[in-house]
């Protein structure tokens, strides 16, 4: 059995649940621009879970401006792609370049005949020294390894060094649907397994330097 998704990213963890259920989850990728889906997954052959799946026929993909990682802007060329933004010249030269190629803003990589996305060119921090940071990547990294977080925000643009708002699992209130401070199941067995201290609360987790620094 099988689903498809797209117009936005799915956690990781989100497509691994349904993967115990047998469940894959098929990613799609396209754009208004690119006639709707470019990059389909194929149940019946090679899949990433964590990617797209290979392009259509007659669509020709490419990484531009890529990196030491080989992560650059996502491009398509193709008879699909749109012939230019009606009455706006400048910003259709802006995003098609003249070999046909349209530049999605979407930063990426192949990973074999995949494509993996890895964030938006909009959404990257610029700090005060130059340096170019996807935050995307580093968010999801993180609540990889870090069982207790639900929510995660890098800040730093303009600063000299990079900054994360982090929010923990915690339980919902059933009649008003709001977020309480006590601790989720899950956040509780992680500071208990990994740091031997028997957190209920949110803000208890907040006030611990041991807990900051772990974080940290």
């Amino acid at each position: 059995m099988h689903f498809s998704y797209g117009a936005a990213a799915l956690k990781d963890a989100t497509v691994d649940f349904f993967l115990l259920l047998d469940i894959k989850l098929m990613n799609l990728y396209g754009l208004s621009e690119t006639t709707g889906p470019t990059n389909v997954q194929n149940p019946f052959n090679q899949y990433n879970s964590y990617a797209t799946g290979g392009s259509y026929n007659g669509c020709h993909m490419k990484i531009a401006k890529q990196d030491a990682e080989g992560k650059g802007e996502i491009c398509m060329k193709g008879r699909h792609i749109m012939m230019g933004y009606l009455g706006n010249e400048k910003a259709t030269k802006a995003c098609i370049d003249e070999n046909g190629y349209f530049y999605s803003g979407d930063q990426g990589m192949m990973d074999g005949k995949f494509v993996k996305i890895t964030g938006r060119f909009k959404e990257l921090i610029i700090t005060a020294g130059g340096e170019n940071v996807a935050p995307v990547p580093i968010e999801d990294n993180f609540k990889k390894v870090c069982a207790a977080c639900s929510n995660i925000m890098m800040v730093g643009e303009g600063q000299r060094f990079m900054g994360a708002i982090i929010t923990f699992k915690v339980d919902m209130d059933p009649k008003t649907g709001h977020a309480t401070d006590n601790l989720f199941i899950e956040a509780k067995s992680y500071f208990k397994e990994k740091l031997g201290l028997d957190f209920t609360k949110s803000t208890e987790v907040c006030k611990s330097q041991k807990a900051f620094n772990h974080i940290q």
